[in-house]
């Protein structure tokens, strides 16, 4: 008796070597929220005006808009005090497992308390791809603050537009300077 095979040599040969489409990966089409933020609850609230004293998360939203799966990627929060890089910390969130069209993950991490001295300070996050950690693939929105003028009273007349309206643009994370066309 005579088996018939059928050979489709685009599908099979491609699935043998490794290349097939089952396998292709697009993370080029990460994106984060329009911006980072801290929260005491692990993601669940953004607080505006952090304050000392009160434990912390970075937190960013990444969801994959191609039509194809991520492949493995970080986020890179990055807390800036001000003091001309010396003062920077790195804290990664890693998905190893990469993303399915469409799907979204919370990267949180945990940082701890602010202390009440008086910085300045500005938290970005960007997507990183391991295999290209010098280039980001999104970043979001930065937000600054300064947790000293919400150590006594969170929301007495804080004039920081960073706040609730983070600066995206300039960096400035100056609590007098509110006019944005500066």
């Amino acid at each position: 008796m005579k088996q018939k095979f059928l050979f489709s040599p685009d599908t099979d040969t491609a699935t043998a070597t490794g290349t097939g489409t089952d396998t292709k990966t697009d993370n080029t089409k990460l994106v984060t929220t329009d911006t980072v933020y801290v929260s005491p609850d692990g993601g669940t609230t953004n607080e505006a005006f952090p304050a000392p004293g009160i434990e912390y998360d970075f937190c960013v939203d990444v969801t994959n808009t191609s039509d194809l799966p991520s492949g493995a990627f970080y986020v890179r929060f990055t807390l800036d005090n001000g003091s001309g890089g010396s003062g920077n910390q790195t804290f990664d969130f890693k998905q190893d497992a990469g993303l399915d069209a469409g799907q979204s993950v919370k990267a949180v991490v945990h940082f701890g308390q602010f202390t009440d001295d008086d910085v300045d300070y500005t938290l970005s996050a960007c997507i990183y791809s391991p295999s290209a950690p010098e280039k980001p693939i999104n970043c979001a929105g930065t937000f600054g603050f300064n947790p000293h003028l919400n150590s006594s009273n969170t929301n007495s007349n804080n004039s920081n537009s960073s706040g609730s309206n983070p600066d995206t643009s300039s960096g400035d994370t100056n609590p007098e300077n509110t006019d944005n066309n500066s």
